[in-house]
């Protein structure tokens, strides 16, 4: 996890500068917003952060504020470098006693009774969530202090939707892939350290919750969207794709896709704004070039055969309508006893 510039820490400030009076006054006057006790950010940098970046901001400002704090859950995802599927809503510090666990509100103040103070109490602010463990082995990933890679994701795993779970474990299972710790056809159930995890959770619908995050993730899903497209697939009934394979024509190599339904005969594709707006992800091209080639890739795919669905973030969104677009397409829901 990355910390955006812009975070002010007073005892840094004091110890470099030897006062901190220029915080305070700018604090009373409404320009700052302090995340917690002895941590400010700028009221205009607040205001027009993404919701990731004042995450980060609040997350530095309990992990150095907090003594011996560990992350855990989404929270320590971020900071190990896995994604989510989206900003937390809480700082989450693992504890393994009784008493402590539970949410605390977010002590985020802003003061002044302007417009600009209003948006920033509508903005959302980040509560400290305790979450309760047996035990906690931390490991460090830069300044922060978190729960281990395998617990990590059981804890994800085992109390998330299944969105939120699928999300985190392929980013889990593309990280031991790299690392040579897990086949491409292989699933998190056959690592020893996740798996010896899930059956000695005590409770069995997180067990359940696990297994089936587990038993799905793949290292060849490239993105969150394609891993929440997942998810929602699950939750329809449908049969789970193959992922990136590769086709070819009378041309030569056309492409991979997202998805490919072998039995039905149906090619699938999540359309992320990225694929057209990024620059890095178009490759160079133009927004109207990417489109365009894109275009002539689904024809060729097309003239091969094959149906063709495309779907967006909303409509994964919104599963009924993600499901009559597969309809459409010609997939049809796997026969459940």
């Amino acid at each position: 996890m990355e910390i955006p510039p812009g975070l002010i820490d007073s005892a840094a400030v004091l110890r470099t500068q030897g006062g901190t009076n220029f915080i305070h006054r700018e604090f009373r006057a409404g320009k700052l917003v302090r995340i917690r006790r002895g941590y400010y950010v700028r009221t205009t940098d607040w205001i027009r952060a993404h919701p990731s970046q004042r995450f980060a901001w609040s997350t530095a400002a309990v992990a150095r504020s907090v003594k011996d704090a560990v992350l855990c859950g989404e929270t320590a995802a971020l900071a190990i470098g896995l994604p989510t599927l989206r900003t937390p809503a809480c700082v989450e510090l693992a504890t393994t006693l009784p008493g402590r666990s539970g949410t605390r509100r977010s002590p985020l103040l802003v003061l002044g009774g302007d417009g600009t103070a209003k948006e920033v109490r509508d903005k959302r602010s980040y509560p400290l969530r305790y979450c309760l463990k047996a035990e906690v082995e931390p490991v460090q990933h830069g300044e922060f202090r978190c729960t281990g890679l395998m617990q990590t994701a059981v804890d994800v795993m085992a109390s998330g939707k299944l969105g939120n779970a699928l999300v985190v474990a392929d980013g889990v299972a593309r990280k031991l892939h790299a690392g040579g710790a897990l086949a491409a056809g292989a699933s998190l159930l056959s690592v020893p350290g996740i798996a010896d995890r899930i059956a000695a959770h005590p409770f069995a619908a997180a067990r359940r919750r696990a297994e089936l995050a587990a038993g799905l993730a793949s290292p060849l899903a490239e993105s969150v969207g394609e891993s929440f497209s997942r998810a929602a697939f699950e939750y329809l009934g449908f049969e789970q794709p193959v992922l990136q394979h590769v086709f070819n024509d009378h041309d030569g190599f056309i492409g991979r896709s997202d998805c490919w339904w072998p039995e039905q005969g149906v090619v699938g594709e999540f359309d992320g704004k990225g694929k057209y707006v990024d620059a890095a992800i178009r490759g160079g091209v133009t927004p109207e070039e990417a489109l365009y080639l894109e275009k002539l890739r689904e024809d060729r795919i097309r003239g091969l055969g094959c149906g063709f669905v495309r779907w967006s973030w909303a409509d994964v969104d919104n599963p009924e309508r993600l499901r009559r677009k597969l309809l459409a397409a010609g997939l049809r829901p796997r026969n459940r006893p």
